[in-house]
């Protein structure tokens, strides 16, 4: 017995110390040596804390053996070309502190760099070296990592909240797969601008879904697209690494809408070019062509048909679907019409479906009440909708307010103004209404003369803007609204 506990004592000792080391020049050299060679001791190297987040869903991609170098691999072009001894790489160790360390490489003939981050002598990755210092929240199904705690709230908690658990009925999770998420969390880093994005993930961009780990990384309080990436690779456990992108992005446009912008407000764009006959889905059907277009048109054409789809097929044979065309290699992917839906249901679909339309510029007043009356904006009701009458641009304060918070794109519209908490506001011009949730940071209506039929502009009666919003957007009752007119800008 003594023996045991002995050894079981020197093995804890070891294991400490190792954790403990600061990364030495041999253990970058086998890192380094282990990555060119694909060896199997690979996982070895890395953090046996991040591993296990990397592992904590159980989502798999087919031929991918270790899903925590997912974007971090050096490409195989040039592995070939070291092996080969063609090329000759640069090894170089940074020490940032006595636990952490960055392993630079480099290939100077091929003016490829890359760099690895490590606590002590194991690899992290460097979302993990810059989240773990930042404040930390907890909520039943995630784990926040805040950057800048004045531009997050408990009520965008509360939204992604709610999110998940509609996204669970529509993917229709099992009790397991629901409980497994409760128990391990989502991982939800917020970044305060893109700039801090691009540290921590190389790219410039607003916000994205981490394979390698499964983070959600973002600048935005909801970014729901994000999330449903992750949450339908989820469903499906074990997939190839790319989808098409027509089904990929256009699920996540179907229920998440993209990046700062709602659904009903990205699919009413995707109604207008289906309705002005811009384009065609069946353009987007190639893999190779989709990247041809603007992201701008082709997401929300891709979300109104992937909604289309699904609210017919069923979410079981969509998966079907979604996994049919999901492959280690994407490039030439085409989708055959035989798997979609008859050309006549699509259009039937266009022309019934009008839920999307949360603004309106054509009604009759003589159906509203009036409610609220100001010299500078009127507001009436119907059962539906909320007609406003204004000569500026509306701030709308609820009781509720959030303490110590601070609304990023309040500060983008009004850089001289002091934010006081006010959760919506709706800004008018001749040609478009846009309404914004100030604690979500996310368009969630809007009207674009440009982007109708009849390019009609937002009527005036009075010198006031007139112009219908749906009831449900707000989460409010107008009786709890405090407005203020802002000068038009």
């Amino acid at each position: 017995m003594n023996i045991i506990i002995k050894s079981l004592f020197i093995f804890f000792y070891l294991t400490i110390t190792s954790l403990s080391q600061s990364l030495s020049n041999k253990r970058a050299t086998q890192f380094i040596n282990a990555i060119i060679n694909d060896c199997d001791s690979l996982e070895n190297f890395s953090y046996p804390e991040e591993l296990q987040i990397s592992k904590r869903l159980g989502i798999t991609y087919e031929g991918i053996k270790n899903k925590f170098l997912i974007s971090y691999e050096i490409p195989v072009q040039i592995i070939e070309e070291i092996k080969n001894k063609k090329v000759d790489y640069n090894v170089n160790i940074e020490q940032i502190d006595d636990d952490y360390s960055i392993l630079h490489f480099e290939v100077k003939q091929k003016n490829y760099k890359t760099s690895y981050y490590f606590k002590n002598n194991y690899l992290i990755s460097p979302p993990y070296f810059f989240y773990k210092e930042w404040e930390k929240i907890e909520s039943g199904h995630f784990i926040f990592y805040i950057s800048d705690p004045e531009y997050f709230n408990q009520y965008s908690v509360y939204r992604l909240e709610d999110f998940i658990s509609d996204i669970f009925s529509v993917l229709n999770y099992t009790k397991d797969e629901t409980q497994q998420l409760k128990e391990e969390k989502i991982i939800y880093i917020l970044c305060k601008d893109e700039v801090e994005i691009e540290k921590l993930t190389g790219y410039k961009a607003r916000g994205m879904f981490n394979l390698a780990y499964d983070y959600i990384i973002t600048t935005f309080n909801c970014h729901y697209h994000e999330l449903l990436h992750l949450l339908i690779n989820y469903k499906s456990k074990d997939l190839p690494l790319y989808t098409h992108p027509f089904l990929q992005e256009g699920f996540a446009v179907a229920f998440g809408g993209r990046g700062g912008k709602e659904p009903e407000v990205i699919q009413n764009l995707g109604y207008f070019i289906a309705e002005s006959n811009f384009f065609d889905y069946k353009e987007l059907l190639s893999s190779d062509k989709f990247r041809n277009f603007d992201v701008s048109m082709s997401y929300p054409m891709s979300g109104l048909y992937n909604d289309f789809i699904i609210s017919r097929l069923g979410i079981d044979n969509y998966l079907k679907l979604y996994l049919k065309y999901s492959a280690d290699d994407i490039n030439g992917l085409t989708i055959t019409l035989d798997d979609l839906l008859r050309e006549s249901e699509w259009l039937k679909f266009i022309n019934e479906r009008t839920h999307y339309r949360q603004i309106k510029v054509d009604f009759d007043e003589e159906e509203f009440q009036i409610l609220l009356e100001d010299s500078s904006y009127i507001l009436k009701e119907d059962s539906e909708l909320y007609l406003i009458k204004t000569d500026g641009n509306i701030l709308i304060s609820t009781p509720e307010k959030e303490e110590n918070y601070y609304s990023k794109i309040f500060q983008e519209f009004y850089p001289k103004n002091k934010y006081n908490g006010e959760r919506y506001l709706i800004r008018i011009n001749d040609s478009e209404i846009a309404v914004y949730n100030l604690y979500t940071n996310n368009l969630i209506a809007n009207y674009v003369s440009g982007f109708t039929l009849d390019m009609k502009p937002v009527p005036k009666e009075n010198d006031l803007y007139t112009f219908c919003i749906n009831k449900k957007i707000f989460d409010e009752f107008p009786n709890e609204w405090s407005i203020k007119i802002l000068e038009n800008k």
